[in-house]
């Protein structure tokens, strides 16, 4: 076997070289801990018999899990020789130094004490987002991992001081490595990131304090303040209006849909000119579209590619065409996380450039989501994603070249609605 290179932080090397029952990486975005543990573990399977149980704390499917992390990153450092990626489980190739090697994948809020006792011949365990790991889970997972001299890893971005993952990483224990980790650590730290760690820094120190430095994360008020917002009487007379939608597919999964509409001043200021939200059907939502793109008649119409998008483009589409409606409709890539995404409009939010009318119920409750937002999944913050979609849209029209309609795509066959672009997918940010 030819000599392996491998590539990480020199910070993250004590996972590699000291023995410890626990190890924790802690830390901001882009300090590359999560992928120096995939690579880690693939060298480990190659040098080592390694069977590794993968965790997070829900896994619906195993594309919430580290399996593709795990992928990239043999195939990164070619080592496609030595595995056998399959599709829900990653084994090593017969015949090689990775033989009996094996990584599995699991949510532990899925499993109890008795169906997860299957794992307990593991070597050991990777836990990732591990600040959400419950107490509960935990006393799971720990004691399965029993083998001799096996390893329970740890990795997350801080959160609360009370998650049963930092209290770990508090106590004084000699047999816990804690590694604190975060951009500057980075050797590859990109420029694009760089370019968002600067422009958080500027908006929002708090929040750029827990996003880049892995401090934990406040209660309230992170990304918005209240004082930031100021509320009109009368609209300016020459405003252009645009339009942002954040869909949901069905009524009962918890999430509303939301359209907003918003007119841009020659100064630069955005007012909040009409709003509409509900629990409802699609068919129902879409004539709500239809409905303020014809009293408001925007220059654009922002919305988030993917999954929902591809399901209800047909629908929306044959709905302005039955209407003789249209709008400029302008996908947007689901790049980051919701704080990361809530960048543009919190730049214009803090710079006293955001206005909401007077008196409007919609209103209040826009304002009071916002400065709810924290960007913890779970929270309602649905009308908090339409003032990302727009303070993105406006940003990249500002930037980009005109964007081309939809009619003028459709004419020459462009199916924009199928590309489901992830800008985070960069290996060595994770």
């Amino acid at each position: 076997m030819s000599k392996l290179r491998l590539e990480i932080p020199a910070k993250m090397l004590p996972f590699h070289t000291v023995k410890k029952r626990h190890k924790i990486a802690r830390g901001g975005r882009g300090s590359a801990k999560s992928w120096s543990i995939a690579r880690l573990l693939s060298v480990r399977g190659i040098t080592q018999p390694t069977r590794w149980l993968c965790c997070r704390e829900t896994q619906k499917s195993i594309k919430e899990s580290s399996h593709r992390l795990l992928a990239d990153q043999i195939a990164a450092m070619n080592l496609g020789y030595y595995y056998d990626v399959q599709e829900k489980v990653i084994k090593g190739q017969a015949g090689t130094s990775a033989g009996e090697s094996e990584f599995a994948f699991v949510g532990l809020k899925e499993h109890t004490a008795d169906s997860i006792k299957s794992y307990e011949g593991f070597d050991g365990a990777w836990t990732e987002e591990a600040h959400s790991v419950s107490e509960r889970s935990a006393t799971v997972l720990i004691p399965t991992i029993r083998k001799p001299g096996s390893e329970l890893w740890w990795s997350y971005n801080p959160d609360q001081d009370a998650d049963y993952v930092h209290q770990l990483a508090a106590m004084e224990d000699d047999d816990t490595l804690v590694i604190d980790i975060n951009w500057r650590d980075n050797p590859w730290f990109p420029v694009e990131l760089e370019k968002e760690r600067v422009k958080l820094l500027r908006v929002n120190q708090d929040l750029y304090r827990h996003v880049w430095e892995g401090a934990c994360r406040s209660l309230a008020g992170l990304m918005f303040k209240r004082d930031w917002f100021k509320f009109y009487d009368v609209l300016p007379s020459r405003l252009n209006l645009y339009m942002a939608s954040d869909y949901a597919v069905t009524p009962d999964d918890g999430d509303f849909t939301e359209h907003g509409v918003w007119g841009l001043s020659e100064l630069g200021d955005l007012y909040a000119v009409d709003w509409w939200y509900g629990q409802k059907d699609p068919a129902e939502w879409i004539d709500a579209w239809i409905d303020l793109v014809s009293r408001c008649r925007p220059l654009a119409a922002f919305e988030e590619k993917g999954v929902i998008l591809r399901a209800v483009d047909s629908a929306i589409t044959k709905r302005m065409r039955e209407t003789q409606t249209f709008a400029n409709r302008i996908a947007l890539a689901s790049a980051g996380s919701k704080a990361e995404r809530a960048l543009g409009f919190a730049a214009r939010a803090s710079a006293g450039s955001v206005y909401l009318p007077a008196g409007k119920p919609w209103a209040i409750r826009l304002l009071n989501q916002l400065c709810a937002f924290n960007g913890e999944d779970g929270r309602q913050d649905d009308a908090v994603d339409v003032c990302s979609l727009v303070g993105r849209g406006l940003d990249e029209m500002a930037n980009a070249a005109p964007a081309e309609s939809e009619e003028s795509k459709r004419r020459r066959g462009a199916d924009y609605a199928a590309d489901d672009d992830d800008d985070d997918d960069n290996w060595k940010t994770a």
